[in-house]
């Protein structure tokens, strides 16, 4: 199957070529990775572009010493991982804690969190990851956040609404850009050789604050569309829900229910997949032997009657019951 990759991936392949660093070399593959167009033709390519991104990895762990580069980097876990991503004292760690139950470091003063701080969330049936991560400053952000951000899902971007959002945004933004990292409201809208497009959302945090709301049409007006924005408390715990939702819609993926032949789907346990994923997609998360020997599936949700015999090749919509037949 053709890959059809653009100029662009050629040009990151160049700058991978003559990269003298092994950062050079990872960000150069990510950079591959993040411009290839995702389909069935390219899946065999990114595989090997991953695998060696992480056989890079694992060089420069050794080479600073493995335990010091493992404090930065969080497994993900649950339907995705988002990065919380904000200036000092805009509220992430607090946000994190109102979100998941955890207790994170929370102090009325900049840079309490040092380090990743993971923790998950629950929406309806779905578990996502969010990453507490130290706060961004102009020139001043640590180098190792760079390739937490660009391995996240999604960023959530967090403002403080009650002082001065703008200019919070701002410096976020700058700061991004100074890592080659694109925040967008959907990716593949502009390749770009230079920089990786990370979906992300814009949460302007402490609603509860005087001149926040006023603070927040500020906002609205700067991102003109741009982002998908939203306002919200950590501390009275308004928006919270509607933010979680507004999380798991970004982060693209479906949730797909498995059916034993003859019995009822449990549909208190999904199995997660990217939007777009099909019926083998399925077989090949639940088993690797199950994708070898899948003949079809029977399906109840999106086709169009409950109980249709669908292919391996038919795309997966959220809710999906599917019994698959080996």
């Amino acid at each position: 199957m053709p890959t059809n990759l653009p100029p662009q991936y050629f040009e990151a392949e160049k700058v991978y070529r003559q990269a003298k660093t092994l950062e050079e070399k990872i960000d150069a593959l990510e950079d591959m990775l993040a411009i290839m167009p995702k389909h069935k033709g390219t899946d065999h390519l990114r595989g090997e572009l991953r695998a060696r991104i992480a056989k890079l990895q694992a060089e420069a762990e050794q080479k600073k010493g493995g335990g010091r580069a493992q404090l930065y980097h969080v497994p993900k876990e649950g339907a995705g991982q988002v990065a919380l991503v904000g200036p000092p004292n805009s509220g992430k760690s607090q946000l994190l804690a109102s979100l998941t139950g955890a207790s994170p470091r929370i102090g009325p003063y900049p840079f309490t969190t040092q380090l990743p701080q993971p923790a998950m969330v629950v929406f309806e049936n779905v578990r996502i990851q969010l990453v507490d991560l130290p706060p961004v400053v102009d020139q001043g952000t640590p180098g190792w956040m760079r390739p937490a951000l660009r391995y996240a899902d999604l960023l959530a971007l967090i403002v403080d609404l009650s002082v001065d959002p703008l200019s919070d945004f701002r410096t976020v933004r700058r700061e991004l850009e100074a890592m080659r990292i694109r925040p967008v409201a959907a990716t593949g809208m502009d390749y770009d050789a230079t920089v990786v497009e990370k979906r992300a959302v814009l949460v302007g945090n402490k609603l509860d604050r005087p001149d926040a709301r006023v603070g927040y049409e500020l906002l609205e007006l700067e991102v003109a569309g741009q982002l998908p924005i939203m306002a919200v408390s950590a501390a009275t715990g308004a928006g919270l829900e509607e933010l979680k939702r507004l999380l798991f819609e970004r982060l693209d993926v479906v949730r797909v229910y498995t059916k034993p032949p003859g019995k009822e789907a449990n549909l208190a346990e999904p199995t997660v997949l990217k939007r777009g994923s099909t019926v083998e997609d399925l077989a090949a998360a639940i088993h690797k032997e199950l994708r070898e020997k899948l003949r079809y599936a029977v399906l109840w949700g999106s086709g169009k009657f409950h109980g249709q015999r669908v292919g391996r090749q038919y795309v997966l919509e959220d809710g999906d019951v599917v019994e698959l037949v080996a």
